[in-house]
């Protein structure tokens, strides 16, 4: 395929960027308009009314962008390859977030059209790619298509789960998309490289209006287009480039361990586990008095160095990979336990 570097590519970069800008400015004025608000409640970070429809502009301005260079500049070697099934799936979960930001659906409503979109992508690549590499081992399709279903699924809600502060979901996307477009570029992979380049463009012309004191969130359908895109992409592109899946999810570890230890503290201390709540590590953060964007720096922080950590485990032999994976589980235990004491000091 075409490589990713060129001043047409770049082009669209530039117009990506500045289509979402624009889109993000015009959700805002008609999302007040129709009365699509975040409402303040017990659960949220924000005090006031928010508009909740920037993420509609994150997804027009990206897949637009990636349409266009695709048939413009890539031509039909785009369609060779299954990039297209990652913002494809993205899309159909973007369009449910956007039913549920308009009428509340049910979680199990919900979870089955999410399992439902995960396993038909996965399905349609388990008819090129039977089995799974993961750490130089072959796991057939009837393993890993619905263990990586379940996967994708978790990717998708706890993106949703960590849209909770100004800046944080969209940071972390412009931040891992930027990184995922050098890889993929270095290792020629033109097609996975243009649209991470196209979504942290997206990204970065939300955050225009997103980044603290916010005057948009993204909603249910941005988050869940996001989850979906990189929650796909990590298995996807793991399977048809040299990228490990290992380097594609590494740069959420903060969005994964924050969520996953959370939910496990919750199961474990008999809590309603579905219920809304405020015990998620970077929640508890904003509630030590830190600001919006201080916290959003300190995670992007930790985005940044996950996302070095990853660039060491593809250089690195198999000592080499633990020791990055290694380290980026002792850095957020060390971050986890500075957060404890903190709230041990306040009390």
């Amino acid at each position: 395929m075409v490589q990713a570097f060129g001043p047409v590519t770049f082009g669209f970069a530039a117009l990506s960027l500045a289509a979402s800008a624009a889109g993000v400015w015009g959700t805002i004025h008609l999302a007040r308009k129709v009365g699509v608000m975040d409402l303040p409640n017990e659960r949220s970070s924000h005090s006031v009314p928010t508009p909740r429809m920037g993420g509609i502009a994150i997804i027009a301005a990206a897949v637009l962008s990636l349409a266009c260079w695709a048939f413009l500049v890539a031509g039909g070697a785009f369609f060779d390859g299954l990039v297209w099934t990652v913002p494809l799936f993205a899309l159909a979960m973007s369009g449910l977030g956007l039913w549920d930001d308009l009428s509340d659906l049910s979680p199990l409503f919900r979870f089955s059209v999410q399992i439902a979109g995960s396993a038909a992508i996965l399905l349609v690549l388990a008819m090129k790619v039977p089995s799974f590499r993961l750490a130089g081992y072959s796991v057939p399709s009837a393993i890993w298509v619905p263990v990586g279903a379940v996967g994708v699924v978790w990717m998708l809600n706890l993106y949703n789960f960590m849209d909770g502060i100004d800046g944080l979901a969209g940071g972390e996307a412009a931040v891992a998309a930027s990184f995922f477009f050098l890889l993929f570029a270095h290792y020629g992979e033109s097609g996975w490289a243009a649209a991470n380049l196209f979504l942290a463009a997206a990204s970065m012309g939300f955050l225009v209006f997103n980044w603290p004191p916010a005057t948009v969130f993204m909603g249910d359908a941005g988050s869940l287009f996001l989850g979906g895109f990189f929650g796909m992409q990590a298995i996807v592109a793991a399977q048809t480039t040299p990228v490990p899946f290992v380097v594609l999810a590494l740069p959420f570890s903060n969005f994964i361990l924050d969520t996953t230890v959370t939910l496990i503290r919750r199961v474990w201390g008999m809590e309603k586990w579905y219920a809304a709540h405020r015990s998620h590590f970077y929640q508890r953060m904003t509630d030590l008095r830190m600001s919006h964007a201080r916290v959003t720096v300190l995670e992007l922080v930790a985005v940044v160095l996950s996302c070095l950590a990853a660039w060491f485990y593809m250089r690195s032999d198999l000592q080499g990979r633990l020791f990055a994976v290694f380290a980026v589980l002792v850095g957020f235990l060390a971050a986890g336990i500075w957060i404890s004491r903190k709230e041990t000091g306040k009390g």
